[in-house]
Order: structure tokens, then sequence, then C-alpha cells
């Protein structure tokens, strides 16, 4: 269990890095017409992003290493980590169109 907890900490880790310099990895950046990206603030929409996936990587593992050490099954991990992982994924999402008009 501990290497699918690894392995989605360091892919939301990575994808943080690279969306910080590869901005057309942001979901729909890439099909705006040009008119419609200068309207949006694309440094800080990957910053925000890079915060966000680094943040999420680190707490993912953060949570399977709490949890593991109060005895919590594997299953059981694995529910309360997607959870949360989608939780704040909607809000993040949320916070992103208030802030960055999307």
């Amino acid at each position: 269990m501990i290497y699918s907890q690894l392995l989605i900490s360091f892919i939301l880790i990575i994808f943080g890095f690279l969306v910080k310099k590869y901005p057309d990895l942001i979901a729909g950046y890439n099909s705006l017409s040009h008119s419609e990206k200068e309207k949006i603030d694309t440094k800080g929409l990957a910053s925000f992003l890079q915060r966000l996936f680094i943040g999420l990587g680190v707490f993912c593992l953060f949570t399977y290493l709490l949890l593991k050490i109060c005895n919590v099954n594997d299953t059981s991990i694995l529910y309360i980590n997607s959870t949360l992982l989608i939780s704040v994924l909607i809000i993040s999402r949320f916070i992103a169109n208030r802030r960055f008009k999307l």
C-alpha cells in the first residue's frame, strides 16, 4: 500500500513542478484563443496550481503515515485519502474560478 501512496504523492509533486514550467498542461488552457489567454493571469494560476499539487502530494503522504501510525487498515486509508484529495480539488476549483475568473 505504501507504494501506491508514494506513487500518487510523487505524481502530484512532479505535476506541480511541471505545471509551473509548462502552463499549457492546465486543463482547457491550451484550447483557449490567444486573446482569451491574455485575459488570464497565467503566472498566478500556474503558481496556484503548483502550490496546490505539491501540497496535495505532501499531504497524501503525511496522511498515509499518520493513519498508519494510528493502526488504520490500508483500505480505510485509501478511502480517506481519496475523499480528502477529491474534496480539496473541488474546493480549489471554486477558489481558482473566483480568483482567476476562469
